[in-house]
């Protein structure tokens, strides 16, 4: 599967199928998407690579690194210090987004009281346990 930012100027590959697919519904992805959720799918950290283009990164809070096309801005990834086995990607970044369909809600419990959403999907309210 590959991906890219809006305007183009990254583009990434992952080899693999993501290991699960979920809406975060966090503060931190709320407020770094200027979005209610996020859909992140995980992958092996080994899968993934860039083709073209250097993201910008910053750490969002301790131990967690987003990275984004530092020209438009489209998020990217989300790795954390503790979980090195993982890569976020966002979904949507991916040319072929509507294959990956979410499992789940991550952070239900903050979920904005305006955002209804009927989708029969599980919804966990912190979250979901690690395996």
């Amino acid at each position: 599967m590959e991906g890219r930012c809006l305007c183009g100027a990254i583009r990434y590959r992952v080899d693999g199928p993501p290991r699960r697919t979920a809406h975060c519904h966090c503060l931190h992805c709320r407020q770094s998407s200027g979005a209610p959720f996020i859909t992140w799918s995980e992958f092996d950290p080994s899968t993934f690579r860039y083709l073209s283009g250097e993201p910008a990164s910053y750490e969002s809070r301790a131990g967690v690194t987003r990275r984004f096309c530092g020209r438009c801005g489209t998020q990217l990834t989300y790795q954390r210090v503790d979980d090195p086995d993982a890569i976020d990607v966002t979904t949507c970044s991916l040319d072929d987004a509507a294959e990956i369909p979410p499992d789940d809600h991550v952070w239900a419990d903050r979920m904005l009281p305006w955002l209804k959403m009927d989708d029969g999907l599980l919804r966990y309210g912190k979250d979901r346990p690690r395996k």
